[in-house]
């Protein structure tokens, strides 16, 4: 979709802008149903904002900033704005299907927007299709930074303390910066009270929900599920992530996930004439730009610094080659950015940087992502040291590729921001009677299927479908994989255990 222009977003008050304690959290879920019923307020679906498209409706609803605290009077409100996709059969409507795109920070009312077109059409006929953003996400009430903080180069990998300090530094700089421009939403952007805020507009919508999650919606649902094990019809969890390991193992897992996922590619170029570099060695032009861009930034000349960089360092190549593998639709445009920034031009590849453009609901997906996982995954390293550790964890068990990977980026980012870390990562215990649904690829770069069989083992009430193939997340790819899910999702009939599709 276009970038969005500014929507309507509703302010919060900005006083008490200290350090916030860690929230209580708490399994008295009746809270929630409390604070939904004593509000007053319901779902009211209306025209929604440009630019939109007409085939949606869009409604919002006030909750509370801290959930732990909703009977003080100084407790301030957030703004949920969600959007909706009507089903087309209403006599037989089977309910609301909540989807949710990952992250953190993802927007899922540009994907419900975006996916309508992609979607089954029983799957259009038979729910009404919401996507609710997160608060500090979109069209909810956002976290908000200024670009310039966001977008100053430092290194994620640092090497001297110089770059260990400038780290940390700017780390507590642009958390600053977003408090300012935020207010206090910055300490309360946690996963579970995401989780509470679905449950309260699945409460003023006045039935039981379905669920899709992908990728970082795999967590923010199966946290839901843990909360409110009977308030929910279903739940798809696709690319999975689990909290619950260490932070050297989560380093291990994705980054060695992204390796092999690489190695994928390199295998893919070799035997098709769709990548540009069919006929080379693939593995090793991509080691020949990591290492130029190490020597020395490749310049960018099709960028401006406004949209992209102008140039690439080696943290860029590293850190962007995990995005676009995220979708084998990606691949072709790859192996294109890998041969012309081997001949000097990196522009494909800085296209593909995250930088902040100044758009409040685009930008909201960075700015929510670091605000959010700041305060879900741990982030212990208190020196050098610590931090050059993980860097050799990850040069020696993901050569090519040297240990970058999300996981890597949310243990360094996190150093030195000011929101307390109050979702801290735990299994998920879920006692529910609901069978859920996982899904899976075997060479996924983001959510490795080691995760997807951790978290199984301890949501335990599952069956994992498993994808024989690439990319992350496998919903709207619309192949075998997706009619199974379908098939959960209509019938809620689950495939045989230790499944295996291919497409």
């Amino acid at each position: 979709m276009a970038r969005f222009t500014q929507l309507a977003i509703a302010g919060i008050v900005t006083a008490g802008l200290g350090r916030a304690a860690p929230l209580a959290k708490t399994n008295d879920c009746s809270a929630v149903a409390q604070w939904v019923r004593n509000s007053g307020q319901s779902i009211k679906w209306g025209p929604c904002p440009d630019p939109f498209p007409e085939s949606l409706t869009c409604a919002t609803l006030q909750v509370p900033l801290d959930w732990s605290h909703i009977h003080s009077n100084k407790n301030e409100t957030v703004e949920l704005g969600m959007v909706r996709l009507e089903a087309e059969d209403k006599e037989n409507r089977i309910g609301y299907l909540f989807i949710n795109p990952g992250g953190p920070g993802g927007q899922a009312t540009s994907t419900v927007a975006g996916a309508a077109d992609r979607l089954d059409p029983e799957i259009r006929a038979r729910f009404d299709i919401v996507g609710l953003d997160p608060r500090g996400v979109g069209i909810s009430t956002p976290v908000q930074c200024d670009p310039e903080a966001f977008n100053k180069r430092v290194k994620f990998m640092p090497k001297t303390e110089e770059e260990y300090e400038a780290l940390v530094q700017y780390n507590a700089d642009l958390g600053a910066n977003c408090l300012k421009k935020t207010g206090p939403l910055v300490n309360y952007v946690d996963t579970i009270s995401a989780a509470k805020d679905h449950e309260a507009v699945r409460l003023a919508l006045g039935e039981k929900a379905t669920y899709l999650g992908l990728s970082y919606g795999t967590q923010l649902f199966s946290q839901y599920a843990a909360l409110f094990p009977d308030s929910f019809r279903a739940i798809v969890l696709d690319g999975n992530l689990q909290r619950s390991q260490s932070e050297s193992s989560n380093l291990l897992i994705e980054s060695t996930s992204y390796e092999a996922t690489l190695k994928q590619f390199f295998d893919w170029c070799a035997s098709t004439d769709e990548c540009a570099l069919q006929g080379k060695d693939a593995a090793a032009v991509f080691k020949s730009v990591r290492d130029k861009a190490a020597d020395a930034p490749i310049p960018a000349p099709g960028c401006d610094d406004v949209s992209c960089r102008s140039d690439v360092t080696k943290e860029d190549v590293l850190f962007t080659t995990q995005g676009f593998l995220i979708s084998q639709r990606n691949w072709p445009v790859l192996g294109q950015a890998l041969l012309e920034a081997d001949n000097g031009n990196a522009t494909i590849l800085s296209g593909y940087n995250q930088i902040a453009v100044g758009d409040a609901y685009e930008d909201s997906y960075l700015y929510a992502g670091t605000a959010i996982g700041c305060q879900d995954w741990a982030h212990a390293s208190k020196s050098l040291a610590d931090v050059v550790e993980k860097e050799n964890l990850g040069e020696t068990f993901s050569p090519l590729t040297l240990g970058a990977s999300q996981s890597y980026k949310l243990q360094t980012q996190c150093l030195g921001w000011p929101a307390p870390l109050s979702n801290p990562p735990a299994p998920i215990v879920y006692k529910g009677s609901v069978e859920l649904l996982m899904v899976n690829s075997l060479y996924d770069p983001s959510t490795s299927y080691t995760w997807a069989l951790g978290l199984q083992s301890e949501i335990k009430n599952a069956v994992l479908l498993t994808r024989n193939g690439s990319g992350h997340t496998s919903y709207l790819l619309g192949g075998e994989t997706t009619n199974v899910t379908n098939n959960y999702l209509l019938h809620l009939e689950l495939p045989e255990p230790g499944t295996i599709t291919q497409s």
